[in-house]
């Protein structure tokens, strides 16, 4: 049992068979958990259907509106910990609705991309190049592991620092079970929240780190294939004709991993430019939460907790995209550095032309308006410090309690 779940974990050995499609092992377990990735047909198919409606539901419908009921019904009753709490939930449950639509109709580019880039692995065949992309299978699987216990630590943390505070992690609006009648029913109310609020997380989780999960298998190869250039003509005992051949295969597959980048350009548009969208609003608001109003030191973990888990989801993939094109640059240096200059004229005419495309680097945009990078992550970010700012100078914090003592804010 632990070696089926945590195999993909460790570095396979070399004469182990791997393929690109167990870099996305994980992601793949969570997407059927989530009722993302149905099996192909049979009844299984339609009851397997049901459960993808009703984690939809929780997560892109109930979630949100759940917490926007509560604060129409019972604003009175959150102190500003709270308050701040429940709403950095509720604006990113915004990006999740986005992103988890967008993200499900178009899990049909994962399989896409899939196909398409296991015709690569075949290339994989000196022992330098099976470490590269066995390095990297183990380490993609890791990430995702780590994003899943990040995201899941932020829920897990706020549900029992808010339990044994007394009080729903999220105050959830439920009609069937009111925390407040009980400890009983606090239990159950809270218990609902988290399972709700854990759905959203985990589709947030699917939406976040796909394009870690492809991006590193376009980087893997990108690495092996210039390996196989820095190799072109390396070896006397092949003809022109072979080494033509092998200079042929390299144009190919480089090609590939271009058609594979464009099939994911739409859908990380999206997801990324509503994540910068939403993510200096989420980062204030915790900011805010932690240096304006009182919190233990629990309520201060889930405020980290929830800074981390907002940071995670943009920063490692802007950090991907820059090393990407970083490494279209290093196959056209490879390519211009490797032994052309003794070759006939069919093999330079061919090297003039990959040279022109290699030098083309992969580069992402977010809604087609700016290039996803860590200097856009940071841009945006930046708008955290202007709420901190807003709320320190017009004492917002000062004023909040001061209305609530006078009993000027009514629900």
């Amino acid at each position: 049992m632990t070696k089926f779940f945590f195999k993909r974990l460790q570095t396979a050995p070399l004469d182990q068979e791997v393929s690109s499609l167990d870099a996305s092992d994980y992601y793949y377990r969570i997407a059927f958990f989530l009722g993302w990735s149905p099996p192909k047909e049979g009844l299984l198919r339609w009851i397997y259907s049901l459960w993808t409606l009703t984690t939809m539901w929780l997560g892109i419908v109930y979630l949100p509106l759940g917490l926007s009921l509560t604060y129409v019904k019972h604003f009175d009753r959150f102190t500003p910990t709270e308050f701040l709490t429940s709403l950095q939930v509720d604006i990113n449950c915004i990006g999740n609705v986005i992103k988890s639509c967008v993200t499900y109709s178009q899990m049909w580019r994962f399989r896409r991309m899939n196909e398409l880039i296991s015709s690569l692995d075949k290339r994989c065949v000196t022992p330098t190049q099976r470490r590269i992309f066995h390095k990297m299978v183990a380490r993609v699987n890791l990430i995702v592991i780590l994003f899943l216990s990040t995201y899941l630590g932020f829920c897990f943390l706020t549900l029992f620092t808010s339990v044994f505070d007394g009080k729903a992690p999220w105050q959830l609006y439920n009609p069937l079970v009111d925390w407040r009648n009980g400890h009983w029913q606090l239990w159950i109310a809270s218990i609902l929240e988290y399972c709700v609020v854990s759905i959203g997380t985990m589709q947030e989780l699917i939406s976040d780190t796909y394009a870690i999960v492809f991006i590193s298998l376009f980087r893997c190869h990108l690495a092996i294939l210039r390996d196989r250039i820095a190799n072109l003509r390396q070896d006397p005992e092949l003809s022109e004709m072979e080494h033509y051949e092998q200079l042929v295969a390299c144009i190919q597959d480089h090609r590939t991993i271009i058609q594979c980048s464009q099939i994911i350009q739409p859908i990380l548009s999206i997801t990324i430019f509503a994540q910068f969208m939403l993510v200096g609003i989420d980062l204030g608001l915790a900011s805010i939460s932690i240096l304006f109003f009182p919190n233990t030191i629990w309520t201060i973990m889930a405020n980290v907790s929830f800074i981390v888990a907002i940071c995670t989801e943009s920063f490692p993939c802007c950090m991907l995209c820059e090393h990407l094109i970083e490494d279209s640059v290093h196959v056209s240096n490879a390519l211009f550095h490797s032994n052309w200059i003794t070759a006939d004229r069919r093999y330079k005419s061919a090297v003039l032309y990959f040279l022109h495309r290699a030098q083309q680097p992969i580069q992402f945009t977010a809604g087609s308006i700016f290039p996803i990078s860590v200097q856009s992550n940071i841009a945006v970010a930046k708008f955290a410090f202007t709420i901190i700012t807003i709320v320190n100078q017009m004492n917002l914090g000062e004023k909040f309690f001061s209305d609530r003592s006078h009993g000027d804010i009514n629900p």
